[in-house]
């Protein structure tokens, strides 16, 4: 049995020597930002056009597009955003006899996951006239490579941010690549009188991702 002298520092050592480090802080959930590239408006008002009839959301298209809505500040619209995980498949292989254990191997990696994203519901709802037809958009154009006006896909960015005397720092940044939606989430209307913001899930697929970390000092 392990000498609990041993220990007697380790609670001092974790509070004073870890948490209070620049690496051990432990980061604030709501500090982050998520960035669109580009929206592909020529693409979805491409799509839309086969439609059977007639989508008038352009003006509402381009408020929602705004600079300052999507750009400069990251989307204010996005409220969370769903990091995917990371898996690899594996099974026991060899015969079962008695109490032998198996072997374990692995089968590949496993798919990526969707990048899932909350928006905030707003009077120009960036959902119904952004994300609702970038879906149709999706759909239309196939999942399969284009190029030009007919490019539905974009790049996703998610900044982890952070703290410190200095100032905000960049803890974290993922990347997700060829980025294009498959789907959004309905809404009900109805004649409660709640005064709590609505959010709206939208999912959406991506060739692949990358990720980075930073100093914290």
């Amino acid at each position: 049995m392990a000498n609990l002298a041993e220990y007697k520092n380790r609670i001092p050592f974790f509070l004073d020597n870890f948490l209070n480090s620049p690496d051990g802080k432990i980061p604030r959930q709501g500090q982050w930002i998520l960035t669109f590239e580009s929206i592909p408006t020529p693409a979805i008002k491409k799509a839309i056009k086969y439609e059977p009839g007639t989508w008038s959301i352009e003006n509402s298209l381009n408020r929602s597009l705004k600079e300052n809505y999507n750009k400069n500040q990251g989307c204010l619209f996005a409220q969370a955003v769903e990091i995917p995980g990371e898996s690899t498949a594996t099974n026991q292989e060899g015969p079962q006899i008695n109490g032998f254990i198996r072997s374990t191997v692995g089968l590949g990696r496993e798919p990526f996951q969707q990048l899932k994203i909350a928006f905030l519901e707003t009077n120009t709802s960036f959902v119904d006239n952004v994300i609702r037809p970038w879906v149709v958009a999706t759909s239309h154009l196939g999942l399969i490579a284009r190029s030009g006006d007919d490019n539905y896909r974009t790049n996703v960015i998610v900044q982890k941010l952070g703290g410190n005397s200095k100032g905000p720092t960049l803890l974290q940044r993922y990347s997700f690549y060829g980025v294009c939606p498959i789907s959004v989430s309905g809404m009900e209307f109805n004649y409660s009188t709640s005064n709590a913001p609505m959010n709206r899930d939208a999912t959406f697929l991506y060739h692949y991702y990358t990720t980075e970390g930073f100093e914290n000092s």
